[in-house]
């Protein structure tokens, strides 16, 4: 999975609403709370936890409160909350998933050579393979709704876990080559799946932003530890380098089996208690502005809020009109190029790294390692430049880390050595890796609190978008010029991302 995508979550307006109740004190915090808190006050505001394809896509299809109708009557009962050790083993299997899809999406870029050799195919065949992960990713954001209404997360997150496994049952025998990229299309819809269940869960889970800091890190370090590993495959058995997707299948029967065992078939409402109602959105409903949220009391918002007409009432008003405008406003446009050039850009240089070493520097097997460098400085640059993002404000640091990232890019570019351009590529991932939560946070700053759902999932599915379209119009141009056009591509995109941003409005817009 590449950067996967800040969704925020309704909050009820009641008298009875006690926010602080689920929000502990300093005191009582521990130092990783407090920690953590820290990285919420700049990333992610209470409620907001980032965005991914597959949930961002199923926002868009159905923002409204879902109604179940399971198919398993079971599934309908209340059950006693989970005790403290259980609960701890449900968060334990949740970091897992997010490991394994980390996993997942660092394992690429070091296979790519011997993949195109095994199969003998050029880079604009091998390129292939990001277009069918994209189609899988898209055919779980349009099912996730439909699935979750009648299954609930117990059964979608293991259905996902499966096909997941499934592919990687198509991949590690070394398969025809159409067999490997259909495989692709089950692992996307099985990583889709389970991160719009993961995602879902936690924002409703107590401390949410603690649990969203930490998973983000697990899947940091999966797409670090995956290139050290898929590396030692290509060094050693690089002619059945498709073994190492058994090493895959293996963490993915894990990650089934723990889902099955610890959630027991459960759903998210019997995990953690039913949902509080939420406040009707629509035509008629009162726009809750920062100011009237923080200076508006319970009484006066349903004071003020018209009485329901029989098209609130049936929550009809929600996603066609929500839409409507987002796709009216120049603003959504601008923030969905930009994130879709950004995802982009970041998951092709991680792709393609390697091939590029290897092809215009001398590299060996061991180039693979630099992948490793890569995805641990992106993990590395969301934690270390929160001060810094904190003090430069979100829209100066987009424009501060770009220029740093398209510097270390031309020292790729033009100087010719295998340690500096490696060292350099780290050093891009730190740079790289704050972008993606400061675009969600600029959408939760400007865009309209009604519209937010909506528009986070529509920029979220366009990187998706982004992640699959820019590999693969590298791996084309390659095939005619050579990999080393890798590096002036991604210096002109990030540059043009630059005049995109400048686009982007910094105060709140009316959509």
């Amino acid at each position: 999975m590449s950067e996967k995508a800040a969704i925020t979550t309704p909050v009820a307006v009641s008298e009875k609403t006690d926010i602080s109740k689920n929000e502990p004190t300093s005191e009582s915090m521990s130092p990783l709370e407090r920690l953590t808190s820290r990285v919420s006050a700049v990333y992610a505001p209470e409620g907001c936890i980032e965005a991914t394809a597959s949930a961002g896509i199923a926002m868009m299809v159905n923002d409204e409160p879902p109604r179940h109708h399971y198919v398993f009557a079971r599934l309908g009962n209340e059950m006693p909350r989970p005790g403290k050790m259980h609960y701890n083993a449900m968060v334990g299997t949740l970091f897992l998933v997010m490991f394994l899809a980390g996993w997942n999406d660092g394992s690429q870029g070091p296979l790519l050579p011997s993949l195109q050799e095994y199969y003998n195919v050029d880079y604009l065949i091998i390129s292939i393979i990001w277009i069918f992960n994209a189609l899988g990713f898209f055919l779980s954001g349009v099912t996730n709704v439909w699935l979750t209404d009648r299954f609930g997360f117990g059964i979608v997150a293991p259905l996902g876990a499966i096909s997941q496994m499934s592919g990687y049952i198509f991949m590690c025998w070394g398969g025809p080559y159409e067999l490997f990229c259909f495989a692709f299309v089950l692992v996307g819809f099985g990583l889709g799946l389970q991160d719009a269940q993961v995602n879902s869960l936690v924002s409703r889970m107590p401390h949410a932003n603690t649990l969203m800091f930490l998973m983000h890190a697990v899947y940091g370090l999966g797409a670090t530890m995956s290139p050290l590993v898929s590396t030692q495959f290509v060094k050693h058995v690089q002619k059945e380098v498709y073994y190492y997707y058994a090493v895959s299948l293996g963490l993915g029967a894990l990650t089934a089996i723990m889902l099955i065992s610890v959630f027991r078939f459960r759903t998210d409402d019997q995990i953690l208690g039913p949902r509080e109602p939420e406040v009707i959105e629509g035509e008629n409903a009162v726009e809750l502005t920062p100011e009237a949220t923080h200076d508006t009391d319970a009484s006066q918002v349903e004071a003020q809020s018209p009485p329901p007409s029989p098209r609130n009432a049936k929550g009809a008003s929600g996603s066609g009109s929500k839409m409507k405008r987002l796709l009216r406003s120049p603003t959504m446009y601008f923030l969905s190029v930009y994130i879709l050039i950004y995802v982009g850009v970041e998951v092709t240089i991680g792709g393609w790294a390697t091939s590029f070493l290897i092809d215009e520097r001398g590299g060996n097997d061991s180039s693979g390692y630099v992948s490793s460098g890569y995805f641990g400085g992106l993990t590395l640059g969301r934690v270390i430049l929160i001060p810094v993002t904190s003090m430069l404000g979100q829209w100066n640091a987009v424009w501060v880390y770009t220029a740093v990232a398209i510097a270390l890019e031309v020292v790729v570019w033009t100087v010719r050595s295998f340690i500096g351009d490696a060292v350099a590529y780290a050093f891009v991932g730190v740079a790289l890796g704050p972008m993606y939560p400061i675009v969600m946070m600029v959408i939760v700053a400007i865009i309209p609190q009604e519209l937010q759902g909506g528009a986070i999932g529509l920029v979220a599915s366009l990187g998706q978008v982004g992640s699959a379209m820019l590999p693969f119009i590298t791996g084309a141009i390659s095939q005619h010029t050579g990999v080393w056009v890798l590096q002036p591509l991604m210096v002109a995109l990030l540059g043009f991302s630059l005049l995109v941003w400048a686009l982007v409005p910094r105060k709140p817009v009316k959509a």
